[in-house]
C-alpha cells in the first residue's frame, strides 16, 4: 500500500521537476526568438495592451508557476516523509503532526498563489490561459488545507496520547 502510495509521490515529483525544467528552458528560447510568443497573441487589444512588455510578462507568468511547482515539490518531500513513517508503524508522531501542518500551509499557499496566476492571467486576456496551471481558487484545495489542519491537530493530540502511554508502560 505505501509503496504504491510512495511510487505516486515520486511520479508526480518528476512531473513537477520536467515543468520546471520546461519553464526554465522556455525563457531562453524565447528571448532568442520572440516571434514565437508574438504570434501566440491573437487577441488585438491584448497584443495592443500588453505588445512592449509582452515578454516581462511571458517570464512572470513562468517564474509563479516555478514557484508553484516549488511549493509543490516541498509540499511532496512532506507527504513522503510522512508515508515512510507511516510505512515504520509510527504515524503518531509529533514531527508528523508539524509535517501536515507545514503541509497545509504549503497547500494554502498554493491555492492562493493559484488564484493571482488565475488573476493576472485573465487581466493578461484569453491568449493567456495557459498560465493557469491550478485554475485559479479551488473549493476542493480549500476543503483540502482545512482537512490538513485538523488532521495535523488529530495526529498532535494523537502523539500527546502516545507519549502518554508511553510513560505508563
Amino acid at each position: 500500500m505505501f509503496t504504491l502510495a510512495q511510487a505516486a509521490v515520486q511520479a508526480v515529483r518528476a512531473m513537477c521537476w520536467l515543468g520546471i525544467l520546461a519553464a526554465l528552458l522556455a525563457v531562453p528560447l524565447v528571448a532568442h526568438d520572440r516571434r514565437w510568443l508574438l504570434d501566440s497573441v491573437h487577441d488585438a487589444a491584448a497584443a495592443a495592451a500588453h505588445g512592449n512588455d509582452l515578454f516581462l510578462h511571458f517570464c512572470l507568468g513562468l517564474g509563479a508557476i516555478v514557484v508553484l511547482l516549488v511549493l509543490c515539490l516541498v509540499f511532496l518531500r512532506h507527504l513522503l516523509r510522512l508515508l515512510d513513517s507511516a510505512a515504520r508503524e509510527q504515524p503518531f508522531t509529533h514531527a508528523n503532526a508539524q509535517r501536515l501542518q507545514r503541509m497545509a500551509w504549503l497547500m494554502l499557499a498554493m491555492e492562493l498563489l493559484s488564484i493571482l496566476i488565475g488573476a493576472y492571467a485573465a487581466w493578461m486576456g484569453p491568449d493567456f490561459t495557459w498560465m493557469e496551471v491550478g485554475g485559479g481558487m479551488s473549493i476542493t484545495g480549500l476543503v483540502a488545507v482545512l482537512m490538513l489542519f485538523v488532521l495535523a491537530r488529530v495526529f498532535a493530540v494523537g502523539a500527546a496520547m502516545r507519549d502518554d502511554l508511553d510513560g505508563l508502560v
